[in-house]
């Protein structure tokens, strides 16, 4: 049986799990989930999917998982080869510094953006009123903070956890491709190590052909 993934293509968390099944070259069928008509907030899907109503869940087997980067690890852990895009358990200060780096991709990075997103888009798309303009300032000042030491990070290596492309790198992809239509690239622009390190990570086939099906 293939795997499933239950999400949706505009949905930047399912878009972080395609990547990554795209970076194993792994089959899987996408179950769409319509988010607009709350496909995901239905009594079924909440006890049968995701108990909290959210994209993306994912099916291998007997196994039954959810949260995008729970998933992306169990993948890499199943079908990467040792040492590609996270470090072997035996390197204690590489896991040390990828957990560190994944810490802060979720919790200040991901967190400051969707809060940007959600105030100037999601709000008005599911009819949830108006954007908080204070709020909205101070997600975008810790969206600052934490490319102002990516920037820092970056000038000596090129990517976030070493001189090679991590899975914690990955994770980042769908909410940058996303800035633009925020209005906010210049935050990514204005410094040029994290400039650098966007562009190399954009120009990567397999998201490529993620941004193909986003487009489709």
């Amino acid at each position: 049986m293939a795997m499933r993934l239950y999400g949706s293509k505009l949905s930047t968390c399912t878009q972080r799990v395609m990547l990554v099944f795209n970076e194993l070259d792994l089959s899987y069928e996408l179950i769409s989930i319509d988010m607009k008509r709350g496909e995901h907030k239905t009594p079924d899907f909440i006890r049968d999917v995701h108990p909290f109503g959210k994209l993306p869940a994912f099916e291998d087997g007997s196994l039954h998982i959810f949260e995008s980067r729970a998933i992306c690890r169990y993948l890499v852990a199943k079908y990467a080869s040792p040492d590609s895009v996270m470090p072997p358990p035996t390197k204690l200060e590489e896991i040390a510094r990828f957990e560190q780096v994944a810490s802060v991709e979720s919790s200040y990075f991901d967190t400051s953006i969707f809060k940007i997103a959600y105030e100037k888009m999601f709000k008005q798309f599911f009819g949830l009123g108006e954007a908080d303009t204070a709020e909205m300032r101070k997600s975008e000042n810790d969206l600052k903070e934490v490319l102002d030491y990516y920037d820092q990070v970056l000038a000596s290596q090129r990517y976030l956890t070493g001189s090679k492309v991590s899975l914690v790198d990955l994770f980042h992809l769908p909410w940058l491709h996303f800035l633009p239509r925020l209005g906010i690239e210049d935050e990514i622009l204005s410094r040029k190590n994290v400039a650098v390190w966007c562009e190399r990570l954009e120009q990567r086939a397999t998201w490529c052909k993620v941004v193909q099906v986003i487009a489709s």
